[in-house]
């Protein structure tokens, strides 16, 4: 009996070691990814994107990504559902204003779709520049849409574009960039500075949403790359990050650190000890290729501070935090914590700077704040017009047609938009009640 309660003690551990490899941890964040789309504002976002390239495809049939040709019995069943809708999509895509009985028709047939959307991959379709051309009458009806490995490409470099515009959008952002994250297959896009750049981006996300071990996977790749790569010229990077006065090595050494810095934190934020050592060394690097390019920041500032008091040297964790607080991305109760630690560390009590407010959490939240006030200094529009990308403005015109399309379907989702009508119907009988009072009133 014994030996039979030690070998399932064995298996057990054995289990247990197995869920918490690499592999494994990877394929929990890859099934975490797509338990997190069913949001409000991806579905009316997805919703709109069918529409735009469902528009394109003229018969009843589709591919799939098999490329087998299928009878899509749903497909059939809400093409002319489809065709109304985006008439109206049409509309608001010119600034046309749309009637409330006309939003309701929309969301109407929205959930007469909805799980037709909801389960439907959008990739069937053509591509999206495929369903612009079609729209703005720049292809021939005869034409043949792409189908394979140029579709397989075209999609992927369409969904990377779109994660990266709408990540910084207000109505748009998070969730919807996850959603083009989780489309963009990066094994299809071309072996460039330009891939580098939105593997970087994906690695944000997935980081921002918690997905450390997807964001570690890419942003991995990336420092491969950057390794293997070392002469190619990084134009794109310079722009983006507002890098002109570096050369080409400086820029390569800089992106280097930043790949370096987002991974140490997706390890930092890990539950084994092998993660937080691998995040140390990562954090170490960092330092290394900031000090090589004479940076000297708070994000700078906040990983030495880290990494001295982890090696319990106080005087200089205390240099570190008196440049920290000098910076705009801390907030003012940020900076009265950090006296508060400076106290703690003048005392010797470094664990009660660690396990107080400076705790990993703190730390991600300054270099995540700097990152973001890059990013949104980027011209997107600008950045695909000198890639020659076909339909920018066209792109950014559908971005906030889909944006309207998003939020009045997460309205109506969340009953905000009744509650609207409501209100409205009831200041109107309000209004309509004093104009009558006035004019019993006034005889």
């Amino acid at each position: 009996m014994r030996k039979v309660i030690f070998v399932f003690i064995l298996v057990l551990c054995s289990c247990s070691r197995e869920d918490k490899t690499d592999k494994a941890l990877l394929e929990k964040d890859k099934q975490a990814l797509i338990e997190s789309l069913d949001a409000g504002k991806v579905a009316g976002y997805k919703f709109g994107k069918i529409l735009i390239r469902a528009s394109a495809k003229k018969d009843s049939t589709f591919y799939s990504q098999e490329e087998t040709k299928i009878d899509a019995e749903e497909f059939i069943k809400f093409k002319t559902n489809l065709d109304n809708t985006f008439k109206k999509l049409e509309k608001l895509s010119k600034n046309e204003e749309l009637s409330v009985l006309e939003y309701i028709s929309i969301y109407r047939d929205y959930k007469k779709m909805q799980d037709f959307i909801m389960e439907t991959d959008e990739d069937l379709f053509p591509t999206l520049t495929e369903a612009l051309n079609n729209t703005y009458g720049n292809s021939s009806q005869n034409e043949p849409y792409l189908t394979g490995l140029k579709k397989k490409e075209a999609e992927a470099f369409e969904h990377a574009i779109l994660s990266a515009i709408v990540l910084l959008s207000k109505d748009l952002g998070k969730e919807v960039a996850l959603y083009e994250c989780s489309k963009t297959q990066p094994e299809f896009l071309a072996d460039s500075e330009l891939k580098t750049l939105i593997q970087y981006f994906r690695g944000f996300v997935f980081f921002e949403k918690g997905l450390n071990y997807l964001s570690e996977d890419e942003i991995t790749r990336n420092i491969n790359w950057l390794d293997e790569n070392q002469d190619v010229d990084l134009p794109l990077t310079r722009a983006m990050f507002k890098w002109g006065n570096l050369d080409n090595k400086q820029t390569h050494i800089g992106f280097h650190s930043i790949n370096h810095l987002f991974r140490g934190f997706d390890r930092l934020m890990m539950d084994r000890e092998i993660d937080e050592q691998r995040a140390l060394e990562d954090f170490e690097v960092f330092l290394s290729d900031s000090k090589k390019l004479g940076v000297d920041n708070e994000v700078v500032w906040s990983i030495e501070t880290y990494l001295y008091l982890k090696n319990e040297d106080n005087e200089k964790a205390i240099a570190s935090l008196q440049k920290l607080k000098t910076s705009v991305f801390v907030s003012s109760s940020d900076k009265a914590n950090i006296d508060e630690s400076i106290g703690y560390l003048k005392n010797r009590e470094p664990d009660k700077v660690l396990n107080g407010f400076y705790d990993k959490y703190f730390l991600s939240k300054i270099a995540t704040k700097y990152i973001f006030s890059i990013l949104s200094a980027i011209d997107w529009e600008k950045v695909l017009i000198e890639n020659d990308v076909s339909h920018t403005k066209e792109i950014f015109e559908m971005i906030e047609t889909l944006k309207t399309l998003s939020q009045k379907i997460d309205d109506q989702l969340s009953g905000k938009a009744l509650e609207e009508a409501g209100k409205s119907l009831k200041d109107k009988s309000n209004s309509l009640f004093n104009k009558a009072k006035g004019l019993f009133d006034d005889e």
